[in-house]
Formats: C-alpha cells, structure tokens, sequence
C-alpha cells in the first residue's frame, strides 16, 4: 500500500493544494498532526482530512484549539487559534477531538513529537537516540519541527544513531538491521530554509521525500483578506 504521508500543514490550504496536484498515486492519507494555527483555512483542510478518511494523530496546535480555556500560549498563536476555533464546523471540530496522541499503521508508529513525548522535538541526536528507546517500532514518522529528515539507527551489539536531511527531496530505502524516524517535512510552514510545501510518500521499505513550489501570492491574499500578521507570508518566502 501506498501512503501519503502529510505534517504540519496549519490552515495552509494553497500549500496543501499543490501537494495533492504533485503527488504520485496514493491509497492512503497519514497525517502527523497541527492541521490548524497559522493559516486561515483550518476547517478546509480537516474537512479534506475528514472526506479522505485520513489516519491522523494530534499536534500541540490541534490540542490547544481544543483547550483554548487553559492554553499555554499567547499574543498571535492564542488569538489565531480563537479565531478558527469559531470557524470549525460541528463535524470537523468533533473530528479533530477524535485524534489520539499516537497510533499505529501497518507496523509503524504515529506521532507528532516524539514516541516519547508528544510535544518533544526531535531536532538533534541526542532526543533521537531515547526515542529510539521509547519505542520497538521498526519505522516511526513525527513532525513538529517542520525538517524534511529522517534518524537513522543501525541495531547491533553497539548502535548508532545518524541523521540524513532530505529539505529538497530525495528518497530513503530502510535496509533491515535500520530503524528510522521519519519527519516528511511542513506542508504548510517549512522551516529548513527552503520554500515549498514538504510531503513523503512510503510504500514498504522505501519514503520518498518531495518538495513542491506553489503561488505564495495565494496565502498572501488569504492572510490580508482575514486581517492575519504579514509576518506568516514572509516565513513561507524564507521557508522558515
């Protein structure tokens, strides 16, 4: 089977367009979490997510949407959120309270952080290697920190742990004595630099990272019509 596998995607309707126009046959959506902050069109893309019966789990925007009484943040990211919470429709709000923290798919393990800890982030080696130890999955595929990526542990008598970045695509064969920890990248925010929205696609052994231009002018106008911060459009020029 042949899975899409999406994080981090924010409101960012534009972006996520692009991706289903580029992406290869698929017969399944996975998602890594945080469909909402940022972008305006949250309820779009949970709606898309709802429609395609996509395996998702929670993000630490999803789950502060839901707990907006007691978030732990504030300023931009606080009102953002207020502001789609009220724009949810009945069903697609029930369906994102619907999500867990973590889930399994055909052997591989779902979250956002880290099997650790959901709102960890895995963006050095030493977080990488306890992750490894938090979990027996084979494969595991996180987001949260919005880096096309993937550590990669080699089982032995003495393992090590490397990382192998993947911010302008490219594609990654597991061979058996690997374990992995898969970040396919930000669909809607990238943040290694590079512009463009950030997907995978994994079929067995194998995850091919992708990366695709579309019309920032697109979120551009969305952000002006909904009164958003400019700053959100200068982030995705920079893809940071």
């Amino acid at each position: 089977m042949r899975h899409l596998v999406l994080s981090d995607i924010h409101g960012n309707w534009p972006a996520l367009e692009a991706v289903l126009q580029a992406a290869p046959p698929f017969d399944r959506v996975l998602f890594l979490g945080d469909a909402v902050g940022y972008y305006p069109d949250g309820d779009r893309v949970l709606g898309w997510l709802r429609e395609v019966g996509a395996e998702c789990v929670l993000g630490n925007h999803d789950a502060w949407l839901l707990a907006l009484d007691r978030l732990p943040v504030e300023g931009v990211v606080l009102e953002i959120l207020e502001w789609q919470r009220g724009r949810l429709s009945p069903e697609n709000l029930a369906f994102l309270a619907s999500w867990p923290w973590q889930r399994e798919v055909e052997g591989a393990l779902l979250v956002h952080g880290s099997p650790c800890d959901p709102w960890e982030y895995l963006d050095d080696l030493a977080p990488a290697r306890q992750a490894f130890r938090c979990s027996e999955a084979r494969l595991a595929f996180h987001g949260h920190t919005h880096l096309a990526g993937a550590f990669l542990e080699l089982q032995g008598p003495r393992p090590w742990v490397r990382y192998q970045a993947f911010p302008e695509g490219g594609e990654l064969v597991l061979p058996p004595s690997v374990r992995a920890l898969v970040n396919p990248g930000s669909v809607g925010q990238p943040r290694d630099g590079v512009p463009g929205a950030a997907f995978a696609l994994w079929e067995g052994d194998r995850i091919a990272f992708y990366r695709v231009a579309y019309d920032l002018g697109r979120v551009a106008a969305r952000l002006a019509e909904e009164g958003f911060p400019p700053w959100l459009y200068t982030r995705l020029t920079l893809g940071q």
